[in-house]
């Protein structure tokens, strides 16, 4: 075998050993996870929760939001699937177009952040299905322990006018999300580093 194929076919194969480990970890990253538009205490801030997946392979029909202690004026968006029904400490999306499992989409709020700075926001969420439910409502006692979590609520941590204060955590935090980025990079650096070697022996 010319030694020029037999560079190439060890560089494939090295991209292909990694490449399955990518794509059986990165699905457990899917949690339910909200964006704010500001993190300051006492202000208004926009929330937009993104739904990755449905339950188990079925599509969703309904999102269940409870609101944390502290937050107020809360206002829900309605959109061309979601019809929204806001109560004082809650918001429910319903849906006659189930989304289906293989989508994934957003529903929206609106809060005002309470004036303490450093405040623990958790925002459970009931996830409801055509068959069955996931309930993101699990709560880290501490930092260390987050990554345990299977089904996490979404949290946010109010910050200060400057950005002082604790820092903000969006959605679950999820140190897992960068092992799954580096192991994207090796699978990349495999196909890279066999294309350098095959151009070089090329040239050789």
């Amino acid at each position: 075998m010319p030694r020029t194929s037999a560079s190439l076919r060890a560089a494939l194969l090295g991209a292909a050993a990694v490449a399955p480990l990518v794509l059986a970890i990165a699905p457990a990253a899917a949690h339910v996870t909200i964006d704010v538009s500001t993190t300051e205490a006492g202000e208004t801030a926009r929330v937009r929760m993104e739904v990755p997946h449905g339950c188990a392979g079925s599509a969703t029909t309904e999102l269940a939001v409870r609101m944390p202690a502290g937050v107020s004026e809360l206002a829900a968006e309605t959109t061309d699937r979601w019809s929204a029904q806001a109560a004082a400490d809650a918001v429910t999306f319903r849906t006659d177009d189930p989304l289906p499992d293989a989508l994934a989409d957003e529903v929206s709020f609106s809060v005002r952040l309470p004036d303490e700075v450093g405040a623990v926001l958790v925002f459970p969420v009931v996830q409801r299905c055509e068959v069955g439910e996931s309930a993101w409502t699990e709560v880290a006692a501490d930092a260390a322990s987050r990554d345990e979590l299977e089904q996490p609520a979404p949290v946010v941590v109010v910050t200060g006018a400057d950005g002082s204060g604790a820092a903000p955590a969006v959605g679950p935090p999820d140190d897992r999300v960068m092992a799954y980025g580096a192991v994207g990079l090796v699978a990349a650096g495999c196909l890279a580093s066999g294309a350098v070697l095959v151009l070089r022996r090329r040239r050789a």
